[in-house]
């Protein structure tokens, strides 16, 4: 009769954890009424291959954002601590921008950091 319960209890707290996932979905996070942004859309080398992405910089007083596309996901990655440069983090990846050109790293597939994306601002490429 225990192993029934617990087992039970389990299943329950699962369906539980479930339901209160479902209900987190949005996130308001308070910040001034004029924050900045900036969308800048980037060539990424991708091995012989290259790949724009659009990223959307949001700027409110200590809270900066990243916001971007990458292999069909959309990421949102916050600022860190960086020795230069502006870095971001959110999910598996890295985004880090110096100098209008961005370096990106998926720790998933790249858990050393060797092989990096590296990303130029279009508007500083002549085509």
């Amino acid at each position: 009769m225990k192993k029934t319960l617990g087992i039970l209890g389990f299943f329950s707290s699962l369906l539980f954890f479930n339901v209160s996932s479902t209900l987190a979905a949005s996130l308001n996070i308070e910040v001034s009424d004029n924050p900045k942004t900036q969308t800048i859309t980037y060539q990424c080398n991708i091995g012989e291959k290259k790949e724009r992405i659009e990223a959307t910089y949001y700027n409110a007083d200590n809270i900066s954002l990243v916001d971007f596309k990458w292999k069909g996901d959309r990421i949102i990655a916050a600022n860190v601590l960086a020795a230069s440069g502006t870095k971001y983090v959110g999910e598996q990846y890295i985004w880090w921008e110096k100098n209008k050109e961005v370096t990106l790293y998926d720790l998933i597939q790249d858990p050393e950091e060797k092989n990096p994306i590296l990303c130029k601002d279009e508007s500083t490429l002549l085509f």
